[in-house]
């Protein structure tokens, strides 16, 4: 059980390895230098009210989802689909996660019962049709991984594999 939701935290919060890159910073009062953390050092939180008491600990107050105004059409749908999947992670609501991946995922296995990082924000989409009629989005995010303090957050550009499924656009993988 606790694999599977190593994995939902993979990709649920963007993440294919767990790493701090090189640009990571430290949310915290100290000038003390960031320090590479183990998996192990991650906490998982197991409701809304646990994940916005460590955002706000952190005062991580303010998120950035991607503006849906520039966008129409499949391109509309997919950046809709990228915000109700980083919405739903920082309300810890499992429906809204799971209708933003395709059926077959690994993040529909299993119960939703932990959330150990979430994407805090969302920029620049780019958009590439491939040839098999999926979509391929790049997208420049930042995400915060839940440890003791003090909280941990990277900057990163992001590769999302989009697909139709239902008449919907969906997750299908994600990679650095």
């Amino acid at each position: 059980m606790r694999l599977l939701w190593i994995v939902f935290l993979l990709m649920g919060c963007m993440l294919t390895s767990y790493s701090v890159s090189s640009d990571s910073q430290v949310i915290s009062t100290s000038t003390s230098e960031p320090v590479q953390q183990e998996e192990s050092n991650l906490v998982g939180y197991t409701s809304k009210e646990e994940i916005a008491a460590a955002l706000d600990a952190a005062k991580i107050v303010n998120f950035h989802y991607i503006d849906e105004s520039h966008y129409e059409g499949d391109e509309l749908q997919i950046v809709q689909t990228l915000n109700r999947n980083m919405k739903g992670i920082l309300e810890f609501d499992a429906i809204a996660v799971r209708s933003a991946y395709v059926q077959e995922h690994a993040v529909h296995e299993g119960e939703f019962s932990q959330v150990y990082g979430a994407i805090i924000s969302m920029d620049e989409p780019w958009f590439n049709v491939l040839q098999d009629g999926n979509i391929e989005v790049f997208v420049k995010q930042k995400n915060v991984y839940f440890n003791e303090s003090p909280l941990q957050t990277d900057k990163t550009n992001k590769l999302y594999f989009m697909q139709k499924e239902d008449s919907e656009w969906r997750i299908l993988s994600i990679t650095n």
